[in-house]
């Protein structure tokens, strides 16, 4: 007996309909129902009927149901032989009101998930889709209405009349409840379309693909946050693989320990050697008289089970493994990997990596990266905690942290035991971290992620990048949400429902953090420009970041204030432009004009520091602004050496400058609310 719930039971509601198996049956259903009627293919195995011949619309006679019903037999047939066909349904055909459509999937990172847009046989075309992770909140599904791009049609266009929020926001709740119903039979539901107007709604077509081996979803594993403080507490670390030779990883990763800031008791261990760059060497882990507190190593992964075994025996819970060659080489290397995550829960080792840099901890210094000093620089001790699934990216931010500081940074490669998910949850609560920015690929475990997300944003600013966003192919999906599901749209609504700012590009991710260590969050999103050249400003108002903000109206009070100080040359509105005629007192006067605007939430002054009536003594005159509004400043300017040094000299006046328009418009969304 089929227990599958009916979306009947979920207040959905369908026009009138019913199959018909012959020609002569089509026509005496379509005369009961009422004219005008649509003939739909009743099939399993037809997913998208139009694509097929499977539909026809509008038919207002017998004659013309009967012979639709013959055509869509015979398309059908032809455009998909073998498929089988239970008959045809003749529905209620419904006019005016607009299309949507709700659809669910079990996604392959985030599990259950809803999502919401405009529908029809243009939904992928269109690409006007919002998703959340099941289950949501009436305020998730108001967001999910609200931030489509087209939402203004649903709101009323031309005359046509709105279609109220709420009904969409109970329909959401109600297929949520449908999907979490199914639990894990869930593989894919597309309600398309849903005809909606004003407070009504009427499901036109629906699909419910059941999954054919619910027990092979992967289990969700709880966040766990044992034993990660070791991480960057240890003052006692031991180097499996140390070197005496320089250009060897093993070489590279003691000299990061031993000879710099790290001032915790470090031992390398080599079979080999007695004494390796000056210490005392011993032959194993077990060997070393002393408690050991975290073990970095770089010998290759086949040797690791066995070491995570002595650290078991010798106490050790600390294992980073900066060695690649897991299951990134497939077969049984990814079989080696997945045994160091089975010995990781077995033995309470926790394990970073393989395939990663490490650590760096910006208060203790402690470093297990194999880039010498020489190679890269480290940041100064900050309040931005980094975590990066690449460890290309995030040698790259470290260095880019030079001008605002690092707590923590974790590399954690292929995540055999220790994820993003753990360490956010970490971070939640580390008191020397207020920032926390990202760097992901994918997700193994995308509900803990989820869960850990909302605990840390909660708490803590974060700003999260993430690459890899090309959606799968059209012909591979089953339904119009399967189009979607895996794409980073999917990911793009999670990080909205955890309160993620979500950036894309690395710059933009650089440009969030630095503006968020070294300015106060923005009570609003009216933002207020100036400067003595306009065209980059101009390009700022066309950028995509600059939809989340709002050009402020200044207030009467403000525009008097400068209309009285300024040349009368100079353009008083906003954006303010102060002309290449603008004087380092000028920029004071202005941001400060600006600051003091109620209406102005963020100042986002542009130099142009090559024109010769802005003096050098800039930095200066905007050192003595009054801050005690509370509102943020975000700076830019372009150009060369001169330009580098003045940006310089007023980021050590604690504006944060920054050198593109991407970058300054990134910069200023991430300090204003989520929207």
């Amino acid at each position: 007996m089929d227990d599958t719930p009916s979306l009947q039971d979920y207040g959905f509601i369908a026009p009138r309909w019913a199959t018909a198996t012959s020609a002569d049956h089509a026509g005496e259903l379509a005369r009961e129902i009422g004219f005008p009627v649509a003939l739909k293919v009743a099939s399993p195995d037809v997913l998208h009927k139009t694509e097929v011949g499977g539909v026809e619309l509008g038919l207002t006679s017998l004659e013309a149901a009967r012979e639709a019903y013959e055509r869509i037999l015979k398309t059908v047939a032809e455009r998909m032989p073998g498929a089988r066909i239970d008959g045809v349904r003749v529905e209620e055909m419904l006019s005016g009101g607009l299309e949507v459509i709700i659809g669910l999937k079990n996604d392959r990172q985030f599990g259950p998930v809803i999502m919401f847009g405009l529908g029809g046989v243009l939904t992928e075309i269109l690409d006007d889709v919002s998703f959340r992770v099941l289950p949501i909140t009436a305020e998730d599904a108001r967001q999910m209405v609200t931030e489509l791009r087209g939402f203004r049609v649903l709101q009323g266009f031309r005359g046509q009349a709105a279609v109220s929020t709420d009904l969409l926001v109970n329909l959401l709740l109600n297929a949520a409840r449908f999907g979490l119903d199914l639990g894990e039979r869930l593989d894919a539901v597309d309600l398309n379309p849903v005809l909606v107007w004003e407070d009504r709604h009427a499901v036109l077509d629906s699909k419910v693909v059941l999954a054919q081996d619910p027990a092979s979803r992967a289990a969700h594993r709880p966040v766990d946050t044992g034993h990660l403080a070791t991480f960057f507490e240890a003052d006692s670390v031991a180097v499996v693989g140390a070197s005496d030779t320089p250009g060897k990883i093993g070489h590279a990763v003691l000299d990061s320990l031993a000879n710099h800031e790290f001032r915790g008791r470090v031992y390398p261990v080599n079979p080999a050697r007695t004494s390796i760059q000056g210490l005392q060497s011993y032959p194993s882990l077990s060997a070393i008289p002393d408690p050991v507190q975290l073990v970095v190593c770089t010998v290759d992964l086949e040797r690791v089970p066995a070491l995570m075994a002595e650290c078991a025996s010798k106490g050790v819970h600390n294992l980073i493994v900066v060695s690649g060659g897991g299951k990134e080489l497939g077969g049984e290397r990814a079989a080696l990997e997945a045994e160091v995550r089975r010995l990781a829960r077995e033995l309470e080792v926790r394990v970073i990596g393989p395939n990663c840099l490490g650590v760096f901890d910006g208060t203790s210094r402690l470093d297990t990266f194999f880039q010498p000093r020489t190679r890269m620089g480290r940041p100064p001790a900050g309040r931005v905690a980094m975590l990066t699934q690449s460890g290309t990216v995030g040698i790259s931010f470290l260095e880019d942290a030079d001008s605002f500081g690092v707590s923590k940074f974790v590399s954690y490669g292929n995540r055999a035991d220790v994820d993003e998910a753990d360490l956010l949850a970490y971070l939640a609560e580390d008191p020397d971290t207020a920032v926390i920015a990202l760097y992901v690929e994918g997700f193994d475990n995308g509900r803990g992620f989820l869960e850990a997300a909302r605990r840390a944003a909660a708490q803590k600013t974060v700003v999260i990048f993430k690459s890899g966003r090309s959606a799968p192919a059209a012909s591979a999906a089953l339904s119009h949400t399967g189009f979607f599901a895996g794409s980073y749209k999917v990911a793009e609504g999670a990080f909205r429902q955890a309160g993620l700012i979500a950036v894309d590009t690395y710059e933009e991710l650089v440009a969030a953090a630095k503006a968020l260590a070294l300015q106060p969050r923005a009570r609003g999103n009216r933002v207020a420009m100036m400067g003595n050249g306009i065209g980059t400003i101009v390009q700022a108002l066309d950028t995509k970041g600059s939809l989340d903000l709002q050009l402020a109206s200044l207030e009467p009070a403000t525009v008097r204030h400068l209309r009285e100080g300024y040349p009368s040359f100079y353009i008083v509105q906003n954006p303010l432009d102060v002309t290449g005629s603008a004087t380092s007192e000028d920029y004071r006067v202005g941001i400060q004009a600006l600051l003091d605007d109620p209406g102005v939430d963020i100042v986002m002054p542009w130099f142009v520091f090559q024109d010769v009536p802005l003096g050098e003594d800039v930095a200066a005159r905007l050192a003595t602004l009054d801050l005690s509004a509370g509102k943020p400043i975000v700076g830019a300017a372009m150009g060369g050496a001169f330009t580098r040094r003045m940006s310089a000299e007023i980021e050590g006046a604690g504006i944060p400058m920054f050198q593109t328009v991407g970058d300054w418009v990134a910069a200023a969304r991430a300090l204003a609310p989520r929207v």
